[in-house]
């Protein structure tokens, strides 16, 4: 069995390390960006009549909670082999999205 490496074989290594690594990047400043929209968010209680408060505050708990998720799903990501990547990169894409979803419809009822 001819086990040689070709020119090839490490150039689509290459590539695939750095698609990883680009994609890892989005996911951490996208998770970055959401905490800093729930520590805004946060502040934004301090002025809050005490019902509307309230309200908030359940809504950024579900934001935390699933920011928390999100996080969790990177660090797998993170460190993931090159045989698990795929699967993972499916679930993190999922709950990504439902995040974003979720801060879209808590901003849209925010104005």
């Amino acid at each position: 069995m001819n086990t040689t490496t070709t020119r090839s074989d490490v150039d689509q290594t290459q590539v695939n390390e750095q698609l990883r690594k680009a994609v890892l990047e989005k996911k951490q400043a996208q998770v970055e960006a959401w905490s800093m929209q729930i520590e805004k968010l946060q502040e934004g209680l301090k002025d809050a009549a005490a019902n509307v408060r309230d309200e908030t505050e359940k809504r950024v708990a579900d934001l935390t909670e699933a920011r928390d998720q999100a996080s969790e799903q990177l660090a797998q990501l993170q460190q993931s082999t090159q045989e698990t990547w795929a699967s993972i990169l499916e679930q993190s894409d999922e709950v990504f999205r439902d995040l974003a979803e979720r801060f879209h419809a808590f901003t849209e009822g925010q104005s």
